[in-house]
């Protein structure tokens, strides 16, 4: 599927930050950016995107069409990423996880709006019906995010995550169907 070089781009405090899907040549960046942010952050990626091996593989995946990424760079530094990552199970493929990731020096810019805007995009280029969300409950700003897009949880599964410290969290499973964030992009436009 061939797409733009740049999606969109918008002014921030005089900053000019860009939207675009990952190419190749944007592993370095993914790297650097994946090793700048906290820890927790990355828990539910389900590759570690802290090594190359790890981007590599999201390079892989999304040359073959399994998987779109979506970065947010100001200037040539990236600040930002959403993916939409297919399920590979035949009878779930039409289900993907979405992850929306801002550095924390980028956030409450409205960053993870547009990335998350241009994620569906990418969900309805891969077929995907249905987009998950996961995240453990402590994370506040990205469930603020979620509902107010309209995802609706799912499930809350009680010590379900633990991270590299050996520390548990609950995690939260949101979900929304393609179809209806037409209606939620026209809502946020409307407010």
């Amino acid at each position: 599927m061939s797409h733009p070089a740049v999606l969109q781009t918008f002014e921030v405090e005089g900053r000019t930050i860009s939207i675009q899907y990952m190419t190749p040549e944007d592993g370095p960046a993914l790297l650097e950016f994946a090793r700048s942010v906290p820890r927790h952050d990355l828990l539910f990626l389900r590759t570690d995107i802290t090594t190359v091996e790890g981007v590599n593989e999201w390079v892989d995946a999304v040359l073959q069409g399994q998987m779109g990424v979506i970065l947010a760079y100001d200037g040539t530094q990236l600040v930002g990423f959403s993916s939409v990552t297919r399920n590979p199970t035949s009878w779930a493929r039409h289900i993907a996880e979405l992850s929306v990731i801002v550095g924390p020096n980028a956030r409450h810019h409205g960053f993870g709006l547009r990335l998350t805007e241009e994620a569906f995009r990418a969900a309805e280029d891969l077929a995907v019906m249905r987009m998950i969300g996961r995240m453990t409950l402590d994370q506040a700003g990205a469930i603020e995010l979620f509902r107010g897009l309209g995802f609706v949880p799912m499930a809350i599964l009680p010590d379900q995550v633990i991270d590299a410290d050996g520390k548990r969290y609950d995690l939260l499973m949101m979900h929304q169907d393609i179809e209806h964030f037409a209606g939620t992009l026209k809502r946020l436009d409307a407010e």
